[in-house]
């Protein structure tokens, strides 16, 4: 019965995120958990990963995984102030972008409009609401 409660307050607390909250925490979880599934699934595979390649791989999971978790960190401080959390954001994602393989660069991307977005938003119509 605690996991039914647990599971609805975390949904709830997930429904109470703006958009470029979520995008940036989805922008961090994706180079992440992308990044491990790549270099997860082939170290399970029968030939594994190479001794010559152990430097590259432990190169892009320390990168990736730093700079994801700095992306999805970013999401907080876009909470406490939109535009420095936007802009830890946009340089993140331009870094993990450029140094994190093809995993990063998803992650990246997803954070880049997650940081536009956040930048967009005392600009927008919709985000304009007259205090009750």
């Amino acid at each position: 019965m605690s996991h039914s409660y647990e599971t609805g307050r975390a949904i709830s607390e997930l429904g109470s995120k703006q958009p470029h909250e979520l995008l940036l925490m989805l922008g961090g979880l994706l180079a992440v958990l992308l990044t491990l599934a790549k270099y997860g699934i082939q170290w399970a595979t029968p030939p594994g990963i190479a001794s010559s390649q152990y430097a590259t791989v432990a190169t892009a999971l320390v990168i990736n995984v730093v700079l994801g978790g700095a992306l999805w960190a970013s999401s907080a401080i876009s909470r406490k102030n939109l535009m420095n959390g936007a802009i830890v954001a946009a340089v993140i994602s331009i870094i993990l972008i450029y140094y994190g393989g093809q995993s990063g660069q998803i992650g990246g991307v997803v954070g880049i409009f997650g940081a536009i977005l956040a930048a967009a938003k005392p600009y927008l119509p919709w985000s304009r609401r007259d205090p009750e």
